[in-house]
């Protein structure tokens, strides 16, 4: 069958098909027919053939999802305590957020072969589905275990719908957009994680804490109606057939993953929440559990599966592998910088739980300045690499100062610390996304995307661990140099339990109880400020294309879209796998 070069001249031009002569009209019609004739799996809209307004109308109904997302973290962290203690199962109230992260990290890669397999529509309904239907249960929780079941559900729909939009995004903007709109897009969840405390605490006061869950699931309800409707799009290689998607699925790698990433969220939410002993059963068993199933889950996808849920072959690449691997080193130290850095001002500066999270609300506002002004200048640069460098270097700089932070510091210091860490995350955040996706065709965005989830929330997870591994282990050795004589142990485990216990210690006592967990809470900034370093280092090392303003089609398949990616200079051998797509099939 003969096959047109590349340099050789259409047989009719674009223009001529647009407005065919009467001699050429019936040719041309027939040579579209047979364009539908050669793609019956994509018959249908592609994502560059919507229409502006359809596009405008898509990203505004994500932000809104993203608006959601961001408003029900900060409305757990805030109600978590009276939720919990209306119960009466207080020390029970942190499993509220190790039960969302569980799920999040068990089943948002999914999603990412889903989104390919069954299409964009279907991925993030279903996960928009699960998290209203989540927020529904947990309003009309009877009980703290429906409670945190019902936060497993939420888990299981609200990491995918947030991939889902992530892949959509990309599908529908080009990569030197997409910077801008990823910023944009953080904007909205700043807003909705700002107004969520605020949200929360006035429902807890006047009608109860139940509503500020079931006020969100009409609104989910017509964000998800209006996504079903405009994102219409196909995708090469979507299946229409239910059959043939539940098929195609690696259900033996999807197995392991979810079981291999739950063991080890529940480990460590056993040494965390309950306090056990690493040497406990429970602990080291559901730990060589994980391991195992990922070990497992790894053997499946390089060797067995065909269709793998993780194409870990990606990492491969060596740009890849070093954005992912300081992309997870990020992740471990953000978590613990946002979990310990209000235990220090209600511990170590007497502030309440509501002025400790005032703190908080200046973040909002950097975190939302960042998204914008990295997202413009990678639109108008078409650079991400230095912006790279100057967002991990932006990270580093309040761990210096938290490390020097005591009771007798300038209170205006504590307002502005974080500043520069938040504003230069959202850059960062931007950029390793446009970094990774300029490496890549179209047709690997989702699963790309959900490798970079799994790095993200397996970060979040060990950094969790951690970092309070450390603390507790430094104010463990604090406290028995502080806390000496009769019944210092008991006064050293009840400090340990619960740390308004200091309060209740006799006054000699108090200020090197508080000095312990200063020092305890110092060395996990000191434990921050390493994982930063060596994610400076590692982001340093990759390559940076230069960055198209559209898409062009691929040599490899005149169905798969893919950014037209020009290596810079310098770009060594290992980069050659990056496809440099030029315009090779033209329908004639």
């Amino acid at each position: 069958m003969y096959t047109r070069s590349a340099t050789e001249e259409p047989l009719l031009s674009p223009t001529s098909i647009a407005e065919p002569s009467s001699a050429v009209a019936p040719i041309a019609s027939l040579l579209k027919a047979q364009e539908y004739i050669k793609k019956p799996s994509t018959i249908g809209l592609e994502p560059q053939d919507i229409s502006s307004r359809r596009r405008i109308f898509i990203i505004v109904f994500l932000y809104c999802s993203t608006f959601f997302y961001g408003l029900d973290s900060t409305v757990v962290a805030t109600l978590a305590t009276p939720v919990s203690s209306s119960f009466k199962q207080l020390p029970r109230a942190a499993w509220l957020n190790s039960a969302y992260l569980l799920s999040v990290a068990c089943f948002t890669p999914l999603y990412g072969k889903l989104a390919d397999i069954a299409g964009r529509r279907i991925a993030i309904l279903t996960g928009l589905s699960l998290f209203s239907i989540g927020s529904l249960l947990c309003g009309l929780s009877t009980s703290m275990n429906m409670l945190i079941a019902a936060r497993l559900i939420q888990g299981m729909g609200g990491g995918g719908a947030a991939l889902c939009s992530n892949v959509i995004l990309s599908d529908i903007i080009s990569l030197r957009s997409r910077g801008l709109f990823t910023g944009i897009d953080t904007v909205c969840w700043s807003t909705g994680a700002g107004l969520g405390a605020v949200y929360g605490g006035i429902l807890e006061d006047t009608i109860g804490w139940r509503y500020a869950f079931i006020f969100q699931v009409p609104f989910l309800g017509l964000i998800m109606c209006c996504l079903a409707v405009s994102v219409n799009y196909s995708v090469p290689g979507q299946q229409e057939s239910m059959k043939a998607v539940l098929h195609r699925l690696d259900w033996g790698g999807a197995g392991c993953l979810v079981i291999g990433l739950g063991s080890l969220v529940f480990s460590i939410a056993l040494k965390t929440n309950e306090d056990m002993p690493w040497d406990h059963p429970a602990v080291y068993g559901t730990l060589a559990l994980a391991l195992a199933m990922l070990a497992l889950f790894w053997c499946v996808e390089t060797y067995w599966a065909k269709e793998p849920v993780i194409r870990l072959g990606l990492l491969k690449h060596k740009t890849r592998a070093l954005i992912a691997v300081s992309i997870f080193l990020t992740n471990s130290a953000k978590i613990s910088l946002h979990l310990f850095y209000p235990m220090f001002l209600q511990i170590v500066r007497y502030n309440s739980a509501s002025f400790a999270g005032l703190h908080l609300v200046p973040l909002t506002f950097a975190s939302a300045c960042g998204g914008i002004a990295f997202g413009w200048l990678l639109r108008k640069t078409g650079k991400y690499y230095y912006i790279l460098i100057v967002c991990a270097c932006l990270h580093m700089i309040p761990t210096a100062t938290l490390i020097g932070l005591s009771s007798k510091s300038w209170e205006f210091v504590t307002w502005i610390v974080l500043i520069p860490q938040r504003f230069g995350a959202s850059g960062y955040d931007t950029g390793t996304v446009v970094a990774l996706l300029a490496t890549i065709s179209r047709a690997d965005i989702a699963v790309l995307t959900s490798l970079r989830f799994v790095t993200f929330s397996t970060g979040q997870v060990i950094g969790m661990a951690l970092s309070s591994a450390v603390q507790q282990a430094v104010v463990a050795s604090e406290l028995q140099k502080e806390l000496v004589g009769a019944g210092a142990e008991g006064m050293i485990s009840s400090v340990r339990r619960n740390a308004t216990a200091i309060l209740d210690l006799p006054e000699e006592y108090q200020a090197g109880a508080i000095r312990a967990y200063a020092t305890s809470l110092h060395g996990v900034y000191l434990l921050d400020a390493v994982l930063f370093f060596l994610s400076l280092c590692f982001i340093s090392q990759v390559k940076e294309y230069s960055l198209s303003e559209q898409p062009t089609r691929s040599e490899e398949s005149a169905e798969m879209d893919t950014y037209k990616l020009a290596p810079t200079e310098d770009e060594d051998d290992d980069d050659t796998a990056v496809e440099d797509e030029e315009s090779v099939a033209q329908t004639a």
